[in-house]
């Protein structure tokens, strides 16, 4: 007789299993270089970005301004009414666009009219073309654009924006966002909107001032950044996961909303220029109450930098290094670091 020879049910077992312990074994480290791989490619983001800052400065002598606003202009554009109290108006335009030209894209700067403002449905085409050096690979939170919106029905929802004729404004995602320094741009009174180069009163505590390399009609140059480039935070990441920013720049009346459609953020919105800069706290106009947010702080503010790199996310600085920074970065080193004036004495090791 000739005998069969094959697995028993047994073995068959045995060897399934095996298997699929050598697959859990080795998922964890797969995993582990695909986001050290991920987490590389957005070092090198942020280190063409700071490429491209040094070449606009060297050709215009300054660093572009987180947006281009003209905050004496009152009007109305396809149904966008501006200025509005903060101030934000025609022409809109971001800091990403600023650089278009020295990241080879001069084809897309050169589509936008940059006679019309940004949410203009001229621009509607160019505002949506999506630029892979803004974008994380790691950020889960979308990378294709998105409506960008108003305030809804309470201070932590908001609501598409739409142009006159009901079509709504979309913008590319930025994974990027600009540093404005201590104190929020978009948190100050009407009167101190149209010059941010001036300090503003604040009753109980300490005058708010900008002092960050970028806020709205910025015109910093290298000798104003007199803490030193190597200490001074330009570009950080902020998510898609807690909020969507862009490069395009900025509508009157937009907010930003924490994504709550992802995660319970405790945060609110915050106001139009949010979309594309943020700040370290502690802002004077939380005074008594001392708020820092460094990067991943777990109460996730829309205006603060968030990183899906584990704890913390990769930080530009004004001399083109790019280093990680976490939750738990000591505040005082954080707001040091975001000042580009403050003649701290910094160890960026805390």
């Amino acid at each position: 007789m000739r005998v069969r020879r094959g697995f028993t049910l047994i073995e068959l077992l045995v060897v399934i299993a095996v298997i699929a312990v050598l697959i859990a074994l080795l998922l964890p480290a797969v995993q582990q270089a695909r986001e050290s791989a991920r987490r590389t490619q957005c070092r090198n983001n942020l280190k063409q970005m700071g490429l491209a800052l040094h070449n606009y400065e060297g050709t215009h002598q300054v660093y572009p301004p987180s947006c281009i606003l003209n905050p004496n202009l009152d009007g109305t554009a396809f149904g966008i009414s501006y200025g509005d109290s903060l101030r934000v108006g025609h022409p809109g335009f971001g800091w990403g666009v600023c650089l278009l030209p020295f990241i080879e894209q001069t084809n897309l700067y050169r589509a936008f009219n940059l006679n019309e403002p940004c949410w203009a449905p001229v621009n509607s085409a160019p505002a949506q073309a999506k630029v892979s050096i803004f974008l994380c690979p790691s950020a889960s939170g979308g990378s294709d654009g998105f409506n960008v919106q108003k305030q809804g029905a309470d201070s932590r929802h908001g609501v598409p924006l739409m142009r006159s004729d009901g079509s709504l404004i979309v913008f590319s995602h930025s994974h990027y966002v600009t540093n404005a320094g201590v104190n929020q741009p978009w948190g100050r009174a009407t009167a101190f909107c149209y010059n941010f180069d001036i300090a503003e009163p604040v009753a109980g505590a300490p005058d708010c001032v900008i002092n960050g390399p970028f806020y709205p009609n910025s015109h910093t140059r290298v000798a104003d950044v007199s803490d030193g480039l190597s200490n001074t935070v330009f570009l950080g990441e902020r998510s898609s996961i807690l909020s969507n920013n862009t490069w395009v720049g900025v509508v009157p009346s937009a907010v930003v909303s924490p994504r709550l459609d992802l995660r319970p953020w405790a945060s609110d919105n915050n106001a139009a220029t949010d979309l594309v800069g943020c700040h370290s706290g502690p802002d004077v106009h939380d005074h008594p109450q001392i708020i820092i947010h460094a990067p991943n702080n777990p109460f996730g503010h829309t205006d603060e930098m968030w990183g899906e790199h584990g704890p913390g996310c990769n930080v530009l600085f004004g001399d083109g290094s790019v280093r990680f920074y976490t939750a738990f970065t000591d505040g005082n080193v954080w707001t040091a670091l975001s000042s580009r004036n403050g003649a701290e004495v910094v160890n960026s090791d805390n």
